[in-house]
């Protein structure tokens, strides 16, 4: 008998143990992406403060804390002590991850972890854009690449968004950029040099380009083209960072193979 999937958001709720300072760094780790010492310890003496006078649905809402810049904030009740203890408790977790900043050695950075950001979302049921990654050859059909466009351009997929403009990518091979046309934006088109185009080399740059999507958006994949280097790199990186993916049939009905 399989066992049953562990639910992300009770995980998350059971690292976070009632704690709300870990709540907080979350918070706010979520929504402004890397912080230094400094400024996480700001955040969560405003957060901790405001937490008591807000609530939790207001706690919770994206637009009030991009507000939080023009309240007035202090550090009271919070000591180093108290931030990088829960720090620490979230970095064991996994949630999240403390690196040495480039520019400044002595300190640093913490972000969360970029296989666990789809978590954190759900945790505190974020909505942000969604952005989409596919793969293409030259042994397909290009209008079926132009219509995938215009798919996602015109179809609602998950929270009654479409695909963010400009926010498409199509990964293709080094020379077929030039090819493609109809109305698909040149800077949405990703060559890989052709000798690069093995399984290993294909996963590396999805990976990067999945993490530097991550943070804003809500990234879906598509394996409805590409070659089965793509399509087994692009499914292997929806599982490890739990993206959703579908495919278009012969119908052009969006089916959903993960969501």
């Amino acid at each position: 008998m399989e066992t049953p999937k562990p639910d992300p958001v009770a995980e998350i709720d059971k690292i976070i143990a009632g704690v709300l300072p870990r709540r907080v760094i979350l918070r706010s780790l979520l929504l402004f992406q890397s912080l230094t010492g400094p400024e996480l310890r700001r955040d969560l003496s405003w957060g901790m403060e405001k937490y008591d006078e807000i609530g939790e649905k207001l706690f919770r809402d994206q637009a009030y804390w991009q507000l939080k810049d023009s309240f007035d904030q202090g550090i009271n009740g919070v000591s180093d002590a108290l931030l990088y203890f829960n720090l620490k408790q979230l970095e064991i977790s996994g949630l999240i991850i403390r690196e040495r900043s480039e520019e400044e050695y002595k300190s640093k950075i913490a972000r969360i972890n970029p296989r666990k950001i789809q978590h954190v979302r759900q945790y505190f049921r974020d909505i942000v854009p969604l952005a989409c990654i596919t793969g293409f050859t030259e042994e397909e059909d290009k209008w079926q690449l132009t219509r995938l466009y215009q798919k996602l351009r015109l179809t609602k997929l998950l929270n009654n968004q479409t695909v963010e403009d400009g926010k498409c990518y199509t990964i293709v091979p080094e020379g077929l950029k030039s090819k493609i046309s109809g109305g698909i934006p040149k800077e949405a088109i990703i060559e890989i040099s052709r000798k690069n185009l093995n399984y290993f080399e294909i996963t590396k740059i999805l990976r990067e380009k999945i993490e530097d999507l991550l943070q804003p958006h809500e990234v879906i994949i598509n394996i409805t083209t590409g070659s089965r280097f793509f399509t087994i790199a692009l499914t292997q990186l929806a599982f490890e960072y739990d993206l959703k993916m579908f495919y278009l049939d012969a119908n052009e009905k969006i089916v959903w193979l993960k969501d």
